[in-house]
C-alpha cells in the first residue's frame, strides 16, 4: 500500500514539474513574446486562423479614440473585446485589472492603448508580466510611456491615418500574433 502511495506521488510530482515547465516555455528568453524583429521564428507557424483571434483591446486614452481601433478590427474579420478605463477613479487600475481578465480569457494579443506607466511603473510591469508569463503578446497602441523593460511588449503601433505607407492596424496585429519580422515601431492605420 505504502509503494502505491509512494508511486503516485511521484507521479503528481512529475505532472506538476512538467507543468511548470510547460508555462515557462511560454516567455521566450530576452524578447517579448510576439517579439520576433528581423528574424523569423525558429519554428515555422501556418499562423492564427482569423476566427480564432481574440483581440483584447484595453483603452485608455478614452472611448472615442479606441473606436477607429475597434472598427478597424471589426472590418478585417477580427474579434475584440474592449476594456474601458472612461468614468473610473483609477484608469491604470482598470486597465491592469482589464489585462488580468484578459489574460484569463486566453485573448490572442493585448492591445493596450495610451499606455502611460510614470504613476506605477511596479504595477504596470506586473500586470503586462502576467500576459508574458502566459504566452499572450501585447502590443502598444499610441503609448504615451511605455515600461523601461522591452520583453513586456511586442511593438509600439503608432496611429497616422494619412500615411500612405501605413500599415492596416489589423496587419500589424496578425504580423505580431504570427511571430513574424517586424519593427519595434510600426506605424499603422485605422482605415481600409
Amino acid at each position: 500500500m505504502n509503494r502505491h502511495a509512494a508511486c503516485r506521488r511521484a507521479i503528481a510530482a512529475l505532472a506538476a514539474a512538467a507543468t511548470v515547465l510547460t508555462l515557462g516555455a511560454c516567455e521566450p528568453a530576452g524578447r517579448a513574446v510576439g517579439d520576433t524583429q528581423e528574424n523569423d521564428p525558429d519554428v515555422a507557424h501556418v499562423g492564427a486562423v482569423t476566427s480564432e483571434i481574440l483581440v483584447g483591446l484595453v483603452g485608455m486614452q478614452g472611448a472615442d479614440a479606441d473606436r477607429m481601433a475597434l472598427d478597424a478590427y471589426d472590418a478585417a474579420g477580427l474579434d475584440a473585446v474592449y476594456a474601458s478605463t472612461d468614468g473610473v477613479d483609477d484608469p491604470g487600475d482598470a486597465a491592469r485589472r482589464g489585462i488580468a481578465d484578459l489574460v484569463e480569457r486566453r485573448a490572442t494579443i493585448i492591445v493596450v492603448s495610451g499606455l502611460d506607466v510614470a504613476d506605477d511603473a511596479a504595477s504596470w510591469d506586473d500586470a503586462l508580466g502576467k500576459a508574458r508569463a502566459a504566452g499572450i503578446p501585447v502590443a502598444l497602441l499610441n503609448p504615451i510611456a511605455p515600461p523601461d523593460d522591452d520583453t513586456l511588449y511586442a511593438a509600439n503601433l503608432v496611429v497616422n491615418d494619412r500615411a500612405a505607407d501605413a500599415t492596416p492596424l489589423a496587419d500589424a496585429t496578425r504580423t505580431i500574433i504570427d511571430d513574424k519580422p517586424h519593427g519595434r515601431d510600426i506605424m499603422v492605420t485605422t482605415l481600409g
